[in-house]
């Protein structure tokens, strides 16, 4: 096969490879400030952006979940959105008393559990057709992705644009903010702090602080 055909060959196949469906996981390229999705909701599977705060904004290397909750393809086309923010349990589940065969998967019960990833929910937000979180929201406040509903598109299952904007509604630039918190992109694991009383909305339950015990060091 000479080079033009082979050319050809992996032109055709690109889209495919590239295709993605609006239920499933988008991931906003690490580094981006503006970013925009299609996502819809098919049966339990619900489209989603994952999105890490850019390096010189105050949720700079904080990791989060911008998931679709509900969405009406009728006017004012209201979506409903739930953010939620990734961290590491460094110690595992319980205070590092879990071990890999108490947690599935888990084949050897001398060997201690590792950190694991978990979604810890945020907030919540409904957006008509043209809104954003602006920087007063509690979205925002809590350091969620600033969002909009940008677009909308009927189907099935229908679909509505979501745009993330880390410079936010009405635009201000924040690449050169104050950082409130640490930039965690130098540390690369983020740093659990308070987060007593908060609902993980997918479980239905309540999430204990996962404190970080800095001070004794």
């Amino acid at each position: 096969m000479n080079r033009a055909v082979f050319g050809i060959f992996v032109a055709a196949l690109l889209p495919l490879v590239a295709a993605q469906n609006c239920w499933e996981q988008h991931n906003m390229p690490p580094g981006t400030w503006d970013y925009n999705a299609w996502l819809c909701i098919s049966g339990s599977n619900h489209g989603w952006i994952y999105s890490i705060g850019p390096s010189g904004h105050p949720s700079a290397g904080r990791m989060f979940k911008v998931e679709l909750y509900q969405f009406t393809y009728s006017s004012p086309y209201p979506a409903t959105l739930y953010c939620y923010e990734q961290f590491t349990d460094i110690d595992g589940g319980k205070g590092g008393s879990e071990t890999l065969n108490s947690v599935p998967g888990g084949t050897l019960n001398s060997v201690p559990q590792g950190p694991l990833p978990s979604w810890h929910y945020l907030q919540q937000v409904t957006l008509n057709a043209g809104q954003s979180t602006p920087d007063s929201s509690a979205w925002v406040i809590a350091g969620c992705p600033p969002v909009k509903n940008l677009n909308q598109q009927g189907g099935s299952p229908p679909q509505v644009q979501i745009q993330v904007n880390w410079n936010g509604w009405p635009g201000a630039n924040k690449r050169n903010a104050a950082i409130s918190a640490l930039d965690y992109t130098s540390v690369g694991i983020p740093f659990v702090g308070y987060l007593d009383s908060h609902i993980d909305a997918q479980w239905g339950r309540t999430i204990s602080a996962l404190k970080t015990k800095r001070a004794r060091r």
